[in-house]
């Protein structure tokens, strides 16, 4: 994270990449789409919660570093932890589902039945994903304790299985098999009642389809399954459920061209309206979107261009979909997670945080620990976060104090728990009359401006108040 910080000093425009445009129809043109530029929602929410869960969350395995969501994936190049991972499911439910999972040939009826090939035995996850303890009321009401303002869930990964009843999957979808539930739609009531914007992943592309088999057939080969499958499967979802934000992903083999998106996202735009956004995963030669890096700094690029939002995209461990492989040191602690969404808000992003349920529907016990946390530490200091914007300066040198502004305040906030007296040189020189206080307290400190310097004192504070507030501490500058 550091390494962004020589990118951003004395950066003096802030992004808003907002047009008052909203009302007229969007073209299919890059040029239309930025100029009608993204909703103030997004820019201002800086938090939302991801939600990966899936057939892939039944085996819940990868490396420890890996993606659970890629189960399929590993099956399709003979990966051995994933391969043994299934096995071990086959040869436990073996009894109730038959000889053919196994890896032995069997006979039905006089006839000799081939085995399923290692891809095609993924589907004994479906009977096995029953979500029997999901509450999706439960799961919006954490959500919105957390302090976040915008939920994404994936409607659809790489494996192609679909969390809806869609008409172009009659068969792999989550109201026909599984759990038996329309996922997509009730989670996007839940989360709507509690005030929440509801948004959807979507995978352009697919492991699975016998149209167009990804990482299989040649990327050029795509026009086939884009327009008789991916667009009216996309146009089904987006119809039936309205969302807010659209997370378009498994793009990168082919071209914006290739998949039809300007078309797609003007159209997206003008069905749904001024609340609508859609990210930059449309294909190589895609003009437009908020960016999502993952697991990673945004780049230079991305930080450099003031005009589109941006949020970086990971989980609290290294995997999206639950990895029971994953060792506790992966996780980032309540604090390291408080302290991450800090330091992207004062470098002008925000952060999408996964979280990975298990295949009944719970969320694991340290998954809703650190997102309880994050909300206890927002209920007091979120007005440095919502709304802010970049200040002139991201942060200290020592990068334990990081700055956002909103209209005429100045936030700094402390990643280390103050002592005695701050000193700060990335604001500018209060007026006479500016009160500052420490968010969580309520008291006004003391304090002076010297050798370019502003110097706050800690006096009136004791030790315990300080200690009590844990992760962040925010100092509100009122001129």
């Amino acid at each position: 994270m550091h390494k962004i910080i020589p990118y951003l000093t004395g950066i003096l425009l802030m992004f808003t990449g907002v047009s008052p445009c909203f009302a007229q129809r969007v073209e299919a043109t890059w040029e239309s789409l930025n100029q009608r530029g993204y909703p103030e929602w997004f820019a201002d929410a800086k938090l939302g919660i991801f939600v990966h869960w899936g057939l892939y969350s039944v085996p819940a395995y990868a490396h420890e570093t890996g993606y659970a969501e890629w189960f399929y994936r590993g099956l399709m190049e003979g990966d051995s932890g994933r391969v043994a991972t299934l096995n071990n499911y086959i040869r436990l439910w073996e009894p109730l589902l038959g000889d053919q999972w196994s890896g032995r040939m069997t006979n039905v009826e006089g006839m000799t039945v081939q085995t399923p090939k290692l891809t095609d035995r993924y589907a004994l996850f479906v009977p096995l994903w029953r979500a029997e303890h999901w509450n999706p009321d439960q799961w919006a009401e954490l959500f919105a304790r957390s302090g976040a303002k915008y939920v994404l869930l994936v409607t659809k990964h790489h494996d192609g299985y679909c969390l809806w009843n869609s008409r172009y999957q009659p068969n792999w979808n989550s109201m026909a098999t599984g759990p038996r539930r329309d996922i997509v739609g009730e989670l996007t009531r839940a989360v709507r009642r509690v005030g929440l914007k509801m948004g959807f992943y979507y995978s352009l592309t697919e492991w699975t389809n016998p149209r167009h088999i990804w990482y299989v057939d040649p990327d050029s080969t795509i026009g086939d399954y884009v327009d008789h499958y991916m667009i009216p499967q996309f146009k089904e979802l987006v119809t039936k459920y309205q969302p807010s934000v659209i997370f378009a992903d498994g793009e990168w083999r082919n071209t914006a061209e290739q998949f039809h998106a300007t078309e797609l996202i003007a159209w997206y735009y003008n069905t749904v309206g001024s609340e609508a956004i859609v990210n930059d995963r449309w294909g190589a030669g895609t003009q437009h979107g908020f960016r999502t890096p993952e697991y990673k700094a945004a780049t230079k690029e991305v930080l450099a261009d003031t005009q589109r939002p941006w949020a970086e995209c990971r989980g609290m461990g290294r995997s999206f979909g639950l990895n029971r492989n994953e060792p506790l040191s992966n996780y980032m602690t309540s604090d390291s997670l408080i302290r991450h969404l800090v330091k992207l808000v004062a470098a002008g992003g925000g952060l999408t945080l996964n979280v990975g349920p298990e295949a009944d529907g719970t969320i694991p016990l340290i998954q809703q620990e650190r997102l309880e946390d994050l909300g206890k530490w927002m209920q007091v200091n979120g007005e440095a976060i919502y709304g802010t914007r970049p200040n002139r300066k991201m942060c200290e040198r020592d990068s334990t104090v990081f700055y956002t502004r909103k209209g005429s305040t100045t936030y700094a906030i402390c990643t280390r728990m103050p002592e005695g007296e701050v000193v700060l040189t990335g604001v500018e020189k209060p007026e006479r009359g500016t009160k500052i206080t420490l968010l969580g307290t309520g008291k006004e400190l003391r304090w002076f401006w010297l050798g370019g310097k502003l110097h706050i004192r800690l006096g009136g504070l004791s030790a315990r108040e300080i200690a009590a507030l844990k992760s962040a501490w925010v100092f509100r500058i009122e001129n």
